[in-house]
């Protein structure tokens, strides 16, 4: 007798489970917080990870774990502490809201992370992924996760045009995930200990099916390019079936837009010239005076545009290291960096030495200038000292230096 459709869809995706597991199991990334069932230290991973590349993260995620090993010691952290931890990381308004939502945790829930989905998507900086990816990895639940890699994953799976963003992507990883809950937990061999298969960590099922998703779209199911041959599904993959042609993507990404920027870099007596930014997404951050030149579209927002700022400056004729390239969201930014002095006081600034740099937190773009040109004119460039020495002017005279 025939088996109806439905029951052979379940069968299938019961099927479907079952590899995606065994892959996994045998193909898991040796990733640190693999190895870990704390809510708090899989929330950080999670944090860090949005929008930024895992061999990124994970040294980040590391001296985190050691500075910080619990929410309370996150908690009563002082900002600055926070920030240089982060520093370089990108995406800063994530910090804002981990501090936020671990002094929430701390007065709200007695210390204890919350442990069900509606209160996890609860926290500041939380949304449906995030939130989904840490009740299933931490406490086992059937949440799902849908992101640019699983959505590529069943699109081609399925020869349907899903995005991350679309109810029917969200509506089979649920199904999928539900299924896995019924399964056992899955031990990762590649994180066990050479020849001892035993010491495998053993990952949560749930989990285990949400992260083998993603892990396929990152390292087999590529954008461009994809690996086919290796991949666990093939058998079963329309994509593969229909000879590699790709389904209708619902939406494409909008190309990044260009802007200019100036980076001046004023130095005195060995001291340099910065400022905290106080607002955007920098907030709390030290940089160096960067302004956006005008073009005919409108200023990204990220930088200051007022044209008497520039009048606290004057650049040097002959530019120096390359421009650099730099990304904020959806724009990008070619960076002139330029030696210049100061032609009056300038409110913000500071004057900081070298060993103040190193222990106040930078943004990503003044490290990657000060690095440039460390680099290249730095070494070799004569650059315009300004007058008076940092250490005879007074406050009412120019920017004050910090001790």
């Amino acid at each position: 007798m025939t088996k109806p459709a439905h029951a052979r869809h379940a069968a299938e995706l019961r099927a479907l489970v079952r590899v995606l597991l065994r892959w996994f199991g045998h193909n898991a990334r040796n990733l640190p917080w693999r190895r870990t069932l704390d809510p708090y230290a899989i929330w950080v991973a999670e944090v860090m990870l949005q929008q930024t590349r895992v061999s990124t993260v994970q040294s980040y995620w590391e001296r985190w774990m050691r500075e910080l090993p619990d929410l309370p010691a996150l908690a009563r952290a002082h900002p600055r502490r926070l920030r240089k931890l982060w520093e370089g990381l990108g995406y800063y308004r994530r910090l804002d809201h981990l501090h936020s939502a671990a002094r929430l945790i701390l007065e709200q829930h007695a210390g204890r992370f919350p442990h069900t989905y509606d209160e996890i998507l609860k926290l500041p900086g939380i949304g449906p992924y995030t939130a989904g990816a840490i009740a299933s990895a931490a406490f086992n639940l059937p949440t799902p996760v849908v992101d640019g890699n699983v959505a590529r994953v069943l699109s081609r799976f399925y020869s349907r045009p899903l995005t991350a963003r679309s109810a029917d992507s969200w509506a089979l990883a649920t199904r999928l995930v539900q299924i896995a809950a019924r399964c056992m937990p899955v031990a990762l061999l590649p994180l066990a200990e050479p020849g001892r298969p035993d010491t495998a960590p053993l990952c949560p099922p749930c989990s285990a099916l949400n992260q083998a998703l993603m892990e396929l779209g990152a390292t087999i199911c590529l954008p461009h390019n994809p690996r086919c041959t290796d991949c666990p599904l093939r058998s079963r993959c329309l994509h593969a079936r229909q000879g590699g042609a790709d389904p209708g993507r619902a939406t494409r990404r909008s190309p990044a837009e260009p802007r200019r920027l100036v980076a001046c870099l004023v130095r005195s007596d060995g001291h340099w010239l910065l400022h905290q930014r106080g607002t955007g997404v920098n907030r709390g951050y030290w940089e160096l005076p960067v302004f956006e030149l005008p073009s005919d579209r409108p200023p990204s927002g990220h930088f200051p545009t007022d044209p008497e700022s520039w009048f606290e400056f004057e650049p040097s004729p002959t530019q120096g290291p390359p421009t650099i390239v730099h990304h904020i969201t959806r724009f990008r930014y070619h960076v002139e960096i330029r030696a210049a002095r100061l032609k009056r006081p300038w409110p913000p600034g500071h004057w900081l030495t070298p060993r103040q740099l190193q222990n106040r937190p930078l943004s990503r773009l003044t490290t990657k200038i000060l690095q440039q040109w460390t680099s290249t004119a730095g070494a070799t460039a004569k650059h315009p000292e300004h007058d008076p020495a940092p250490h005879k002017r007074h406050a009412s005279e120019g920017p004050t230096l910090l001790k």
